[in-house]
């Protein structure tokens, strides 16, 4: 069962942060009229509406306040507020801007999009986690088939030293069988010569060594 889970998780190949980014991406597109719809109204507030745009009003407000401090010294950190304050809505105009010019509604992107995060969504519930926990559990079950295999390999590596050690006692035991057997063929010889000078002519002296 482990192997099949890490296989099917290897398949789809999640990567770190993936689903973050897809979920992201995907709520992106899917709202992507409504984005482009409400940056495009802002724009017009900022500044591009003819007769009413909070840049033109802001201005005015500064001509004022400039005339203002000329009055009195203690109202030119208003003049100053306000200058910062234009300076803040122009940036954020050019920031909508540049969004607007990279914006893509790409509709075979997004339908990429909505069949990965189905997929996250339909392995997440199968192996019971959270959609944004499923990289780490497929890390987690990847290190865990590691071990095993680490220890059914080294498993497999005992049972061949030890298949090593038992032909190697074998062949020593055998060695040892066929010397000693040599040794004991000697032995009756002499033993039995013996038997023969104290005149006992029949006699023999039979060593028997046995390999288990």
């Amino acid at each position: 069962l482990l192997q099949y889970q890490v296989e099917e998780l290897n398949e789809f190949n999640l990567g770190d942060g993936e689903f973050r980014d897809i979920e992201q991406e995907h709520k992106k597109l899917a709202n992507g009229s409504e984005l482009i719809d409400s940056c495009q109204a802002s724009l017009a507030l900022l500044s591009e509406h003819e007769d009413h745009n909070v840049e033109s009003l802001l201005n005015k407000v500064i001509q004022l306040a400039d005339n203002l401090q000329t009055m009195d010294e203690k109202l030119a950190p208003v003049a100053s507020m306000l200058n910062e304050g234009l300076i803040q809505i122009q940036e954020s105009r050019s920031e909508i801007e540049d969004y607007l010019s990279r914006l893509e509604l790409d509709p075979e992107h997004f339908a990429h999009l909505e069949a990965r995060l189905s997929q996250v969504m339909q392995l997440a519930r199968k192996h019971h986690v959270a959609p944004e926990d499923l990289y780490s559990h497929h890390m987690a079950l990847k290190n865990e088939l590691a071990m095993l295999s680490d220890d059914e390999t080294r498993l497999d590596e005992i049972r061949q030293e030890l298949a090593t050690s038992q032909q190697a006692y074998l062949t020593h035991a055998q060695k040892l069988s066929q010397s000693r057997q040599r040794y004991a063929k000697e032995l009756d010889k002499l033993v039995t010569r013996s038997i023969h000078e104290l005149n006992m002519p029949k006699g023999k002296f039979t060593i028997a060594v046995n390999f288990n």
